[in-house]
């Protein structure tokens, strides 16, 4: 058994006076009874042990019941356990194509209108319209990088996205299956129970998996319980990968293969409602919809918690309703003795 306010038991010290002053009370109206003769002995004797007795119980019960008591038992039927989000950015030097315009009205006047910054205004509206939920940030594009573990500090996590200088992060090359399971270790419990869902925000993107393996790990997440919700960032004409320096005014050029080659790049729609409806998620296109009415319906897409049949191990059970009904009980018996 266990005690949610056990500074309630201090109020234990005030049994000595009650048992007192029930006594003292049984024994002036024994007195009165007597003297008038208005009960026989036999009623005064039961009446003067059973009247003392239900009223300390009564204060005993009250006492106890606002201490909080929980007791261990077995739990059966579903059960429920509060879904957390990983949302992951996609650093890969596709990123850095300027096809989007930019919505987000917290973003500088001077940003640059690529994707990345577009992916960070939406991770910025998903973090500040969270409520409740526990939320957790990586970055992806080779490699995963886990930024901030789950937790429920939208400022923390928006403090995160806005002073990182995500430009300067980015690398060549993507992988669409280590996003995924880089989201699920950030989402991983002590007891290897994942539960929760992961928002990839990317063009789409792959250069180091094919489709088919793509959609074997997003299979895999859902049966680890984990649902994986896609918003695609960029248009699907090819356009150019800029070259901007940090500090710098204007585009110095243009990225190019080993050839010489100049760099395209494009989204990628069908790889990303693949991967998404595979997992049990949805896909979402940015270019379609405003930042903050997309983190809206994307959160309305992800229910608050997952539900699981079949018996649980034990949980602890509140039983102080039930020791206040009992108290009631004994003090309406005790009145009307």
């Amino acid at each position: 058994m266990r005690f949610s306010q056990p500074w309630a038991f201090w109020l234990l010290l005030l049994l000595p006076l009650a048992v007192a002053t029930l006594l003292a009370n049984e024994r002036f109206v024994r007195r009165v009874q007597k003297r008038f003769h208005l009960s026989s002995e036999a009623a005064q004797r039961w009446r003067s042990v059973l009247r003392p007795l239900t009223g300390v119980l009564a204060l005993l019960a009250l006492i106890i019941a606002l201490s909080g008591p929980q007791i261990w038992a077995p739990l059966t039927g579903p059960s429920e356990r509060p879904l957390k989000l990983a949302v992951g950015i996609d650093v890969s030097k596709s990123m850095l194509a300027e096809d989007m315009l930019q919505h987000s009205p917290e973003a500088e006047t001077s940003a640059v209108a690529n994707r990345l910054n577009s992916a960070s205004g939406l991770a910025l509206n998903l973090f500040e319209q969270l409520d409740g939920q526990q939320a957790g940030l990586f970055f992806f594009a080779r490699n995963g990088i886990e930024v901030v573990s789950p937790t429920r500090d939208q400022g923390f996590l928006r403090y995160m996205v806005q002073n990182t200088r995500l430009a300067e992060l980015t690398e060549s090359g993507s992988d669409l299956k280590m996003a995924m399971a880089t989201g699920a270790t950030l989402l991983g419990d002590p007891d290897n129970q994942d539960t929760g869902a992961i928002i990839l925000l990317t063009d789409g993107e792959d250069t180091e998996n094919t489709l088919s393996e793509i959609i074997a790990q997003s299979e895999q997440m859902r049966l680890l319980g984990l649902s994986v919700h896609t918003v695609g960032v960029g248009l699907s004409k090819e356009v150019y990968i800029p070259i901007r320096r940090p500090g710098g005014v204007g585009i110095e050029g243009f990225y190019t293969d080993t050839a010489g080659r100049h760099l395209r790049t494009r989204l990628h729609p069908e790889t990303l409602q693949s991967l998404a409806s595979r997992s049990g998620g949805r896909y979402f296109q940015l270019e379609r919809h405003n930042p903050q009415n997309l983190a809206k319906e994307l959160l309305a897409q992800i229910p608050r918690s997952s539900a699981s049949d079949g018996p649980r191990d034990r949980g602890l059970k509140n039983i102080a309703p039930l020791l206040l009904a009992i108290g009631v009980v004994l003090y309406s018996t005790y009145s009307l003795l």
